[in-house]
């Protein structure tokens, strides 16, 4: 990937989405150009409104690749390769990881949902049609304030008011937490909040917190924007040689020693898959 054919803005939420969008984002590829990113599992959902060349993902544990265009992903519990060959620009929104339980729709992170499932009919086509015309910040703003507007407030009083505030510490603290910490300061037994988790975020308490684990850990070597897996191939092989014990390797990165090692070569077999 030639980094200076990607053009990658990002963009503050309207005021309306406050505690709904974290933050939005457009990518531009010309034409000709290739672009190869991981795709980190952190703890967020995301909505995505594609123009021109579909993506691929590429799941660098089997290596199997499936389209990726316009959706509603929720929250991954394993990083991706994706593959984005241009002419194409992709307008992004990072949402809290509540967001997608506020707007009643439960979206599988490897199965995303249609936009309209979401946000309803015509939003789609508005935000797509500033972004063949090179408004992009019209684009954010136009999805920015739809996810506010298909958003509800949690009832008072139940567990999806009570993990919200949890989750954010959760982000906060880089994962470093234990699910009976979070069920102790939801003030919600053990049990009960893994059956939250599961049903409004779609993965265990377990799986959300090595997520953000991983994805912090490697955040804090490749910095923000997109994520190229050269990069994360050098934080992983670099980790795994410096021989830090078994427990410590899985308390600060999510994975155990075997499987870093598996997604290293997994990443490295997906850009041979890509190439």
């Amino acid at each position: 990937m030639a980094l200076d054919q990607v053009v990658y803005h990002r963009y503050p939420p309207p005021p309306s989405a406050h505690g709904i969008v974290e933050h939005l984002w457009v990518v531009r590829l010309p034409a000709g150009a290739v672009e190869r990113e991981v795709l980190l599992p952190d703890g967020h959902g995301l909505v995505t409104v594609t123009v021109g060349t579909a993506g691929v993902h590429i799941d660098p544990l089997s290596l199997v690749r499936t389209p990726d265009g316009s959706g509603v992903r929720g929250l991954a519990d394993r990083a991706f390769v994706r593959e984005q060959h241009g002419p194409s620009v992709r307008l992004g929104a990072q949402l809290d990881p509540v967001a997608l339980a506020r707007t009643g729709v439960h979206a599988g992170a490897h199965e995303p949902v249609a936009v309209s499932a979401v946000l309803g009919a015509g939003v789609e086509e508005e935000c797509a049609t500033a972004l063949e015309q090179g408004r992009d910040a019209d684009a954010a703003a136009t999805l920015g304030a739809a996810l506010a507007a298909h958003a509800v407030p949690a009832p008072v009083g139940s567990p999806l008011e009570a993990l919200t505030p949890v989750l954010r510490n959760v982000l906060q603290q880089r994962g470093l937490v234990r699910a009976s910490d979070l069920a102790r300061h939801a003030d919600l037994a053990v049990g009960v909040l893994h059956r939250e988790f599961v049903e409004t975020l779609g993965i265990t308490p377990e799986a959300f917190l090595a997520a953000v684990r991983f994805s912090a850990f490697v955040r804090d070597a490749v910095g923000p924007g997109p994520v190229r897996p050269h990069d994360v191939l050098a934080v992983l092989q670099w980790y795994l040689r410096a021989g830090y014990p078994p427990r410590e390797v899985e308390r600060f990165t999510g994975l155990s020693h075997v499987e870093l090692r598996r997604l290293a070569a997994g990443i490295e077999a997906a850009l041979g898959v890509a190439a």
